[in-house]
């Protein structure tokens, strides 16, 4: 007998949710066979009524507008611009927009990858934000501690605590309209655990989802083309960042004391990273993924691993440049263009 995609989920639910069962030391009766057909929060409810007969069994229904309003009130000013200092650098601030861009910046950068097109002879157009300004929408670019007027602050060295740091900030803008997400780099995995995170909290998906320069989440570790920061040396972590791209400047003396540290936090973002949704089901979103024609760490095949976590259309394109290519004029350009007309053909 051949198993279905969603069966297959759910026998891996079952013994997922089953050894934790045995951990904490509870019995609960294995499922009946057809449970393999039951949705995720089924299953989920059998083994948290302790295996009951399953008409007894009861499902929390998911939480109403009015309920998740409640529940993420609108954060208090200043928490909010510390988060999202480029908002109003940006020109897109709206009263009542109808579509809101969240922006993961990579390891190293900070949210003005996205907010900011210099100035002078060195500024340079950003077909997003043109975007923004033109069909009233916000760019929401995350400014993670550790960098920038957040430089005091601790950085934060995992996805999963950037998630929950970040989900009560950003959830009520988030319910006010809809949103999409662009990430870079590790960005992908930060943004990527906040969807799931905020799919727990019952907030509602993104539209689409842009995702750039980086393996699947799942990737396995002996599989990662990259080094754990914290067994290099200096020197080591330094070959380390070059071969992410890295550009020649941040090791100068006057630059690396303040970047060492920030970089060797933000690596461990990804580094020491674990995978941990093995039992969720993909989530139904449009994604459209890219890869750096000149990138040496990260492959095509890589990033052809995000179409594994989406039922939704997903779309693989070549970009223009090596894995840090937005710091490059042109190609920068040219991928924000992309995400441009594709933000112009969403149904919204």
């Amino acid at each position: 007998m051949t198993l279905t995609a969603a069966e297959v989920r759910a026998i891996n639910l079952i013994e997922v949710l089953q050894e934790e069962a045995e951990e904490e030391g509870k019995v609960v009766p294995e499922p009946p066979a057809e449970a393999r057909t039951w949705s995720e929060q089924r299953i989920r409810a059998y083994f948290k009524s302790g295996g009951a007969a399953d008409d007894n069994v009861t499902t929390e229904p998911a939480p109403s507008a009015a309920e998740l309003t409640a529940h993420f009130p609108a954060p208090d000013a200043a928490v909010f611009s510390r988060w999202f200092p480029g908002l109003n650098l940006s020109r897109t601030a709206c009263d009542k927009p109808r579509l809101r861009i969240l922006c993961f910046p990579n390891a190293g950068n900070a949210e003005d990858m996205y907010t900011s097109e210099g100035t002078g002879v060195r500024r340079s157009p950003s077909p997003l934000l043109e975007w923004c300004r033109a069909n009233g929408a916000e760019c929401l670019a995350v400014q993670p501690p550790g960098r920038n007027m957040r430089g005091k602050e601790a950085p934060i060295t995992t996805c999963e605590a950037l998630a929950a740091a970040l989900l009560p900030v950003v959830a009520s803008r988030l319910l006010e309209a809809p949103y999409v997400i662009v990430a870079h780099s590790v960005g992908t995995w930060n943004a990527y655990e906040f969807l799931r995170l905020a799919q727990q909290q019952g907030l509602p998906m993104p539209a689409k989802a842009f995702l750039s320069a980086m393996a699947a989440p799942d990737i396995p570790v002996e599989q990662r083309p990259w080094r754990q920061q914290r067994g290099l040396d200096e020197e080591e972590f330094k070959e380390e960042c070059r071969g992410w791209d890295v550009n020649e400047l941040v090791f100068s003396a006057a630059m690396w004391g303040t970047y060492q540290p920030l970089m060797r936090a933000d690596f461990t973002l990804f580094d020491e990273y674990q995978h941990r949704h093995t039992a969720a089901a993909p989530f139904d979103i449009p994604v459209t993924a890219f890869w750096g024609n000149r990138d040496r760490r990260i492959k095509q095949e890589m990033v052809q691993g995000w179409s594994r976590f989406t039922t939704g259309p997903f779309q693989l394109l070549e970009a223009e440049g090596h894995h840090l290519w937005p710091l490059d004029k042109a190609c920068k350009g040219a991928w924000l263009q992309v995400i441009a007309d594709q933000l112009a053909a969403l149904s919204i």
